[in-house]
């Protein structure tokens, strides 16, 4: 973690909505005053929009933490994707009152008696909703009938809608007159300007530092105010990658070179996820083990920085759309799967770059062989829930890293620094990296994973169930699967593939290893020695045509997509992370564990 090289008690950029960390640009201090006064003059409904990441959440709880005023009732409701009926016994909920009832009248009146008791004692009632645009036209015309709850002198029950500009559209239309027509006061949340958002990066580095260690050079943060347009939240990540970066080159500046090499990588990472899986970066550094978040430092080097010592890159592996391999996979017969297949655009996620750090100290690691010793069997969903539901998240993912590891080595490493990781990718890349292996995502369905043919970490989700939990799959016969993980990565559970389907999201965590540092996608991103690495390996593999040399040709081109259709990958002579993986499988040598016994290629 680069908190204790800079000082800081807590990483100033955390992308939570922690009132601690709330600075008040021109727009927040308008937006909180607006809110006072609402609640001062006791106004019905008050309107607050905001671009995403413009700090809406966090100036709500900032407002509610310090409304001072004793007598007080706030409720706050942050998930509004409700209907009219569960959204009244939301509030109930909130308030602290009865909401057993499951009609409109029973939950209103219970509320009503509420209010009427809370005004006789002097207090005012607020309600607060966040994510305000997510709520229908029907939920909204509820929350006008509610403002109706009111004395001949008085409101009841104030309320503050927060949300994206959509809500303002919504509140504009026709259909919604009546309820725009009691906003009695509305304001909207801007993006900051290049001061603001200067002020607030020395804002937040304030508030987390216990001394004064690290700097944001002007030009930095010209960097970081060109890359988020003065959003909040992107000002947050950039900051972040940026001090990784600086971490990883164990400077304690942040310069303009640093910041652009962490922006770049950044918006190159939101065009991809335009065409691909989305997914969160949100890298974290356990002390002395290897990080993928080094990548940024490793650009930075390659764009002219001076190479610290114990630093290594290696040339980065992104993948690519032509190594897609769901685009040539049919799809999935019944009744595997109830979704359609995949889209060819959205078979695989790029792979990080792979950067390797050597570094003096030693990390605390937990050493541990799984030993099957508890085998079950999921025969319908509701068993397989049972299973999954019977375990947290966290643990889910840690037991799935542990069996999945030890299919690959006896004595696999896991740091128990990951548990401080968010959900993510940068996790399962993370724990490879440790055990000198690769994590590749894809979005397939079990057909590929027959042929790509090495164990996988599932995606799974339950009922009712908002955050994933994880599985290894450790082996396919016919229709059977067998998976290990849940409470402990010792146990098994066999079930059906149909099974398996009504519960896996698509997603699966390939680990694999390049054992001869082919680096790169061949041949739109790699060096002369992974050209020659790579004809020596199609040699091995029975292509002796391949003549030796450090240059792409058209022999090596037919080879490789004599080995992609083979294998049934897709065909297009590209060679990254999945066609690597179908060209280790073929060379018999290599001691990898497979999840099928046969397999194409054999």
């Amino acid at each position: 973690m680069y908190k204790n090289f800079f000082g800081f008690k807590e990483r100033p950029f955390q992308l939570v909505p922690n009132p601690a960390y709330l600075y008040l640009s021109r727009g927040h201090e308008e937006a909180l005053a607006h809110l006072t006064y609402a609640i001062s003059q006791g106004d019905g409904f008050v309107e607050i929009t905001g671009e995403v990441g413009t700090g809406k959440t966090t100036l709500c709880r900032a407002f509610l933490e310090n409304l001072g005023e004793k007598g007080t009732e706030a409720a706050f409701i942050f998930n509004p994707k409700l209907d009219a009926v569960h959204l009244l016994k939301a509030i109930n909920d909130e308030f602290g009152i009865d909401s057993s009832a499951d009609n409109i009248k029973d939950l209103i009146d219970t509320l009503n008696e509420f209010l009427l008791r809370k005004k006789a004692e002097g207090h005012k009632v607020l309600l607060l909703i966040d994510e305000a645009q997510n709520l229908s036209k029907d939920v909204l015309e509820q929350l006008r009938l509610l403002s109706n709850l009111e004395t001949t002198t008085s409101k009841l029950l104030q309320i503050i809608l927060v949300g994206q500009p959509e809500l303002g559209e919504m509140l504009d239309s026709h259909d919604l007159r009546q309820l725009g027509q009691r906003i009695t006061l509305s304001c909207h949340l801007s993006p900051l300007s290049f001061r603001e958002t200067r002020e607030y990066i020395l804002h937040r580095l304030r508030v987390a530092s216990r001394k004064e260690v690290v700097q944001f050079t002007p030009s930095a943060m010209h960097a970081v105010y060109h890359y988020s347009g003065g959003i909040p939240r992107l000002i947050n990540i950039a900051c972040d990658r940026a001090l990784l970066t600086a971490f990883g080159l164990n400077r304690r500046k942040v310069t303009a070179g640093i910041a652009r090499s962490a922006v770049r990588e950044l918006a190159d990472r939101r065009s991809i996820q335009r065409t691909s899986l989305g997914r969160s970066w949100r890298p974290w550094l356990a002390a002395a083990v290897v990080v993928l978040a080094f990548a940024a430092a490793g650009l930075y080097l390659r764009e002219g920085g001076e190479e610290p010592s114990g630093l290594k890159a290696s040339t980065p592996d992104p993948g690519s759309a032509a190594d897609s391999p769901g685009a040539s996979t049919p799809p999935p017969e019944a009744p595997r799967r109830a979704e359609p297949p995949p889209d060819p655009a959205e078979a695989s996620a790029p792979a990080e770059e792979p950067v390797r750090a050597e570094m003096g100290r030693t990390a605390a690691v937990e050493k541990a062989a799984v030993v099957p010793r508890s085998v079950e069997r999921a025969e319908t969903p509701e068993d397989l829930d049972r299973y999954l539901a019977g375990v947290d998240a966290m643990t889910s993912r840690r037991t799935a890293l542990r069996a999945v590891l030890a299919l690959w080595s006896q004595n696999p490493v896991l740091s128990p620094y990951l548990d401080d990781m968010e959900q993510g990718g940068d996790v399962f890349e993370f724990a490879a990296k440790q055990n000198e292996l690769d994590a590749h995502l894809v979005r397939a369905d079990l057909r590929l994973l027959e042929k790509l043919n090495v164990p996988a970490v599932l995606r799974m989700s339950i009922p009712g169930g908002v955050v994933p939990r994880y599985v290894t799959l450790s082996n396919i016969r016919g229709d059977e699967v067998t998976l290990r993980g849940g409470t402990d990565a010792d146990n098994v559970i066999h079930t059906r593939i149909d099974v398996l389907y009504s519960r896996w999201t698509g997603e699966a965590y390939l680990f694999w290893k390049n054992f001869l540092n082919c680096e790169g996608t061949i041949p739109i991103q790699a060096d002369r020695e992974s050209v020659i690495t790579l004809k020596m390996l199609l040699q091995d593999i029975g292509f002796e045509n391949v003549e030796v040399t450090p240059y792409w040709d058209e022999q090596v081109r037919d080879a490789v997509e004599a080995v992609q259709r083979r294998n049934g990958i897709k065909v297009d002579g590209i060679v990254g992370p999945v066609t690597k993986i179908v060209l280790y499988n073929e060379k018999k040598d290599l001691e990898i564990p497979h999840i099928v016994d046969e397999f194409p290629g054999t």
